[in-house]
């Protein structure tokens, strides 16, 4: 399965950057995206920016991505209370 995620650009120069994401700084390539600048919202797939995003946009999908991840944790929680 492949996921594309919210991060921020902290840092833009030509055709890299560097991003924030969800609280970590990685390095970002912003080829496919060459209007990106430092302070945009963008969605990023292994390492590539590919698409521009608005900061309404980048919050609501990290609050599908953490509401998911509490989802998953409940079912861990829920398997090993049952497990013996």
């Amino acid at each position: 399965m492949c996921l594309a995620v919210p991060a921020k650009l902290i840092d833009c120069d030509g055709q890299e950057g560097v991003a924030d994401l969800h609280g970590n700084q990685v390095r970002v390539n912003t080829l496919l995206v060459p209007e990106a600048r430092t302070g945009d919202w963008v969605l990023m797939h292994a390492g590539f920016a590919i698409q521009r995003l608005d900061e309404h946009e980048a919050e609501a999908t990290w609050a599908v991505l953490d509401d998911l991840q509490d989802r998953i944790d409940e079912e861990d929680r829920e398997r090993d209370k049952d497990s013996p």
